[in-house]
């Protein structure tokens, strides 16, 4: 599934236009953006915690160059789902063909 596809199952869903239903998209994205560079974390019940790792320096090797270089340290996006998303996500209990559903 695309932004697009989501875009028009959430306009079906609310009983809005695409038009409408790509702005309220576009503004949750944004805000949850806002929040994490702000360095809040965002939690959305029963689908997850959007936050923010912080890898220190640190010394690491890169094999194009064959040398070692220092990482600067820097601060990128994590997810963590949910228990309620994981629950319904994780399924290994197999079908009558044999495979997960």
């Amino acid at each position: 599934m695309d932004q697009t596809e989501l875009i028009e199952d959430i306009a079906k869903e609310m009983g809005i236009s695409n038009a409408q239903s790509k702005r309220l998209l576009k503004a949750t994205l944004r805000e949850i953006r806002d929040l994490l560079k702000a360095g809040h974390s965002v939690s959305l019940p029963d689908l997850g915690t959007f936050d923010t790792a912080t890898y220190d320096e640190h010394r690491g090797y890169l094999p194009v160059r064959e040398s070692y270089v220092l990482f600067p340290k820097r601060r990128v996006p994590v997810f963590r789902a949910g228990t309620t998303l994981r629950k319904e996500v994780y399924d290994i209990e197999p079908n009558e063909d044999g495979t997960s559903s």
